[in-house]
């Protein structure tokens, strides 16, 4: 039997944890499977309404989509933004 580190406190209640420290992980996908809102909140009915909502000017999405590269220079920028530099990018954008 391997020793605890002497870091960890002396009780563990794996029990209490489960219960009370549940982790909710939240994704920021609205058209992911299954729709825990679903029906109240079909696919149409959230394409509608963010659709409504950028339209409407209540949401600003200019940060979220850079850089807007152009088509041609698409593969690299895709290749620089998305596979090895991730966090410099949100959303990258083309133009076409």
């Amino acid at each position: 039997m391997s020793r605890l580190p002497n870091r960890l406190p002396k009780v563990f209640n794996l029990g209490r944890e489960a219960h009370f420290n549940n982790a909710k992980i939240v994704f920021s996908r609205a058209c992911s499977e299954p729709n825990p809102d679903y029906p109240r909140w079909s696919r149409k009915r959230i394409e509608e309404t963010c659709w409504e909502l950028l339209m409407n000017g209540y949401l600003n999405c200019e940060d979220l989509i850079d850089p807007v590269v152009t088509f041609a220079n698409s593969p690299e920028s895709y290749m620089q933004y998305v596979d090895q530099h991730p966090e410099q990018s949100i959303k990258m954008g083309v133009t076409f």
